[in-house]
């Protein structure tokens, strides 16, 4: 399917894509995928997962309920206030049925509240776990791994493995805050000791002072509750300073790992919900996300090309974009795509996938296809991700 696009201009001054633009109806179906184009996170999905949504209408065929398959790109900025205003404008003016991602927690809050008041599916990409609890809503679900399943399919391996006197070194943001609380309680349930935390701002570019004081409090294994370029700086600079700690970073990448590099990675563990090496699926679908942006897909682009994909079937079975209606056909069939994605849709929201561990010693090595490490483990979904029993959330049943 030949994809068309030209740019608009929103309130907010973001710019906006329209793809694959097709007759107006009632039942036509658009996606908005607003997320972080520019940001820390932009190189883990940005405009690369722009190509995980165009695959997924393509493999769908480009047509659902009698008209084409559109979709809207708007950069949130890391912003609320952006964010809101161009989710406001596409439910308003542009008659979104699907906003995808808002991979900023912050940020997916506000548009969960705007979604679940307007009766529009949000296909959530923010790692709090408030979204599957307390803020709850029946037309969202959660295709990121929250900060419960990140903190404890690192945190409770490690531990046992005699990784203690952690240090958390954390973003000030409601993601950040959310991922240290669960993962001191992940690292204290399984025996280990929280010996200090630090809290860096979006803005901080030398994190020495924070090494330095994890060092003086005796850290031997330094967590890191955040992401992108933030993440990366931390551990190159704890490279420079020749420090033999563990790092564990609970969002991490291949795109990161190309970022910082391999003798840097020497001792640094992580899992990842998407491995693009994985098997002959994974390294297929791979080949034909590479052929199009240059490089094999991150996580993120995975998960984005999976939700596009459910959403599609479910609104194809529910035969129709209401919002409810769209909600209870993804939780009546399984995840499964050309991703290998094998997961299901909890009552909560919550998309339940297992986590694959990865290892960066020894590493396997680097090709032009893209970087090679290896699987040590796979980190069970009923495991890693918060009970039922446990829930906040008004809509699941006790």
């Amino acid at each position: 399917m030949a994809l068309h696009k030209f740019k608009l201009l929103t309130a907010a001054t973001a710019a906006i894509v329209v793809a694959a633009a097709g007759s107006a109806s009632a039942e036509t179906v658009k996606i908005g995928y607003l997320s972080d184009l520019t940001g820390a996170s932009g190189v883990l999905g940005g405009q690369s997962s722009v190509t995980g949504i165009e695959m997924a209408i393509e493999d769908f065929g480009g047509e659902l309920l009698g008209n084409k398959i559109e979709f809207l790109v708007g950069d949130m900025l890391n912003k609320p206030d952006v964010g809101l205003s161009i989710a406001r404008e596409w439910i308003d003016t542009q008659h979104v049925t699907a906003i995808l991602d808002v991979n900023n927690s912050a940020v997916g809050l506000a548009v969960n509240d705007l979604t679940k008041e307007k009766n529009i599916t949000f296909l959530g990409g923010a790692s709090t776990t408030k979204l599957t609890n307390e803020n709850c809503a029946i037309t969202h679900t959660q295709w990121q791994a929250d900060t419960y399943s990140l903190a404890r399919s690192l945190a409770l391996p490690l531990v046992k493995q005699g990784n203690d006197n952690w240090f958390f070194i954390t973003v000030d943001y409601a993601f950040g805050h959310d991922l240290e609380a669960k993962g001191i309680a992940a690292v204290e349930s399984a025996g280990g000791k929280v010996v200090g935390s630090v809290r860096h701002s979006p803005q901080t570019t030398d994190y020495s002072a924070f090494l330095l004081e994890a060092q003086s409090k005796g850290a031997k294994t330094i967590a890191l509750a955040t992401f992108g370029s933030y993440m990366i700086n931390i551990i190159k600079q704890a490279n420079e300073f020749g420090m033999d700690v563990k790092m564990v970073p609970f969002f991490m990448a291949m795109t990161d790992v190309k970022s910082i590099g391999q003798d840097t990675l020497k001792n640094v563990s992580g899992t990842i919900t998407f491995y693009w090496d994985r098997n002959d699926k994974t390294r297929a679908f791979s080949e034909r996300f590479a052929k199009k942006f240059g490089r094999p897909p991150t996580f993120h682009n995975a998960q984005i090309y999976s939700a596009t994909m459910h959403y599609l079937k479910a609104v194809k079975k529910a035969g129709t974009t209401e919002a409810k209606a769209v909600a209870e056909a993804m939780r009546s069939f399984p995840v499964e795509d050309a991703t290998d994605t094998s997961a299901y849709i909890r009552e909560d929201g919550r998309v339940m996938r297992d986590d694959v561990f990865l290892s960066t010693l020894p590493f396997v090595g680097i090709e032009e296809r893209g970087i090679r490490m290896k699987v040590t483990a796979t980190a069970d979904k009923d495991d890693i991700n918060q009970p039922l029993s446990e829930s906040k959330r008004p809509l699941v049943k006790t």
